[in-house]
């Protein structure tokens, strides 16, 4: 058991090292470069079709654009903007809150091409509900649309060298540890040559496709439900003394509720949740502000200053705050993760580009501001010198300005956050197990006898998994789930990158119709 957990660990560090961070970042300039900085030439309009016709129904799908747009900052909306961001601060320094901005105006662009390609690949279910994500785009794109061999030699690249870094890692490992992550590097180096060559890309295309619906139908079940459950079942323990059990059937009942009305209800509930909650964290977190007003110029100041010289970190090293700020950046808005895809496949528009221009708003939302809300209480309250770190130094930010109160709302938040997170993986899981589901059975007619039985046993499984979360130690499931969540990036960035010719085709089409 302990050599599992040894390799576990070791492939969770290859997972979110170096490699996957510049090919998360390096897929997010490239996009932005290719399609012209669509996140920032077209915020304006997408800012105005969200607010005022985003509820609005507009062609086929489940849910309106503004639905899907709740659902996915649900699903991002969670522990890491307020753990993940002391975090970062905790081991980047202020500086790190910097590099989770940059982060995410570049995500803006992988998840505007994700919603894109999410929208036109997308099919429908037994009982009528869209399905799309990166599993159908990776399996039909790659099947009917001509690749770029420019696309194509720069994905190989990108695996190339994730490969030649973990075959490098490999070498510090001993005995079958080292044999099977030295396999693991032959396997990515055997990817690499295929997308140079551009042979057999449709099977490739499917291949990824199973593999990046295996991780995450995994990850729903660990980040997306058992994590989120203990973290929520810790914080109503610790602020209002509810009992473990108490608290796993309680949420497991209100999630049942909820998700056995499928991604219409769950749409319905994220569109009031959402808002909700982020106005009020929004509110304490400007007190906080408010307070502090005199430290906010300098403390602003340290952020951007922090940033390039690394001064206010152990050691003074400038590479650990861009690390630590690239780091929980990516994990907290998921832009290149594919989750994404999933929720905004269900919307009700005419136009793939039209939902990716909602999008694309996710990381703005996620990180350029509710990340701010507790990256700025927390440098220009002072509390980022005290030592502590994750969930503790946003309660001890928020302290100083409401003192036990304050404790309190960092508390609710954490439920608040955790439970909205469990209702949209709920969904992330349905769809990229019912995906495997159809693929294994093969048979379309008996795929949809099955579905009924098979929604149903999903539905119950999941809620008995968030009262075993709520009542039980994680500490080997947040690192196999942590490991899982990243490894959806690798198919998913992938597919961005081999399609991103089919990406800027819609764009130009929509952006010339709607200027």
């Amino acid at each position: 058991m302990s050599a599992i957990m040894e390799f576990i660990n070791w492939l969770d560090g290859m997972v979110w090292g170096p490699p996957i961070m510049i090919l998360l970042v390096g897929t997010g300039l490239l996009l932005t470069i290719y399609l012209a900085g669509i996140q920032f030439r077209r915020l304006g309009w997408s800012i105005k079709f969200t607010l005022f016709e985003g509820r609005k129904k507009q062609g086929e799908g489940d849910i309106t654009p503004f639905q899907a747009l709740m659902a996915t900052i649900a699903g991002t909306v969670g522990i890491g903007n307020i753990a993940g961001v002391a975090t970062a601060i905790a081991a980047g320094g202020p500086g790190a809150l910097f590099w989770m901005w940059i982060t995410a105006l570049v995500g803006m662009a992988t998840r505007y091409s994700e919603a894109l390609l999410g929208v036109a690949f997308r099919g429908k279910l037994p009982d009528g509900t869209m399905i799309g994500g990166t599993f159908n785009f990776l399996e039909r794109g790659l099947t009917e649309e001509e690749i770029s061999p420019t696309w194509r030699t720069i994905a190989g690249i990108f695996v190339v060298l994730f490969a030649i870094f973990i075959g490098y890692e490999a070498t510090k490992l001993g005995g079958g540890l080292m044999i099977l992550a030295t396999i693991i590097a032959i396997l990515f180096l055997i990817l690499a040559l295929y997308l140079l060559s551009g042979r057999s890309l449709p099977s490739i295309g499917k291949t990824l496709a199973i593999l990046f619906a295996l991780f995450a139908a995994i990850s729903a079940f660990g980040i997306g439900n058992m994590t989120q459950a203990n973290s929520l079942a810790l914080g109503m323990k610790q602020a209002f003394n509810v009992p473990y059990w108490a608290t796993g059937a309680f949420f497991a009942f209100i999630t049942f509720i909820v998700i056995v009305g499928g991604i219409k209800r769950i749409g319905e509930v994220t569109e009031a949740l959402v808002p909700f909650m982020a106005i009020i964290y929004f509110i304490f977190a400007i007190g906080v502000w408010i307070k502090y007003a005199g430290q906010l110029p300098s403390a602003i100041a340290l952020i951007f200053r922090d940033a390039f010289t690394g001064k206010a970190v152990a050691g003074g090293a400038v590479g650990t705050v861009i690390r630590w700020g690239v780091a929980r950046g990516l994990f907290s808005n998921e832009a290149g993760l594919g989750t994404a895809t999933l929720a905004h496949a269900s919307a009700r528009t005419d136009h793939p580009s039209r939902q990716a221009h909602v999008g694309m708003l996710g990381p703005l939302i996620d990180t350029l501001i509710i990340c701010s809300l507790t990256g700025i209480s927390i440098v220009a309250t002072g509390a980022w010198e005290t030592g502590k770190t994750s969930t503790p130094l946003t309660q001890e930010a928020f302290a100083r300005a409401f003192g036990h109160i304050g404790e309190a709302m960092v508390v609710i938040g954490v439920i608040f956050f955790a439970y909205s997170t469990v209702l949209a993986w709920s969904f992330y899981g349905r769809q990229n197990i019912m995906y495997l589901a159809k693929w294994i059975e093969g048979d379309p007619e008996k795929f949809a006898k099955l579905y009924p039985k098979l929604h149903l046993i999903y539905n119950l499984l999941f809620v008995v998994f968030i009262f075993i979360g709520a009542t039980t130690a994680l500490e080997n499931v947040w690192t196999f789930s942590d490991m899982m969540n990243g490894l959806m990036a690798i198919p998913n960035l992938v597919g961005l990158l081999l399609l991103a010719t089919v990406i800027k085709r819609y764009t130009d089409e929509f952006v010339s119709a709607n200027p």
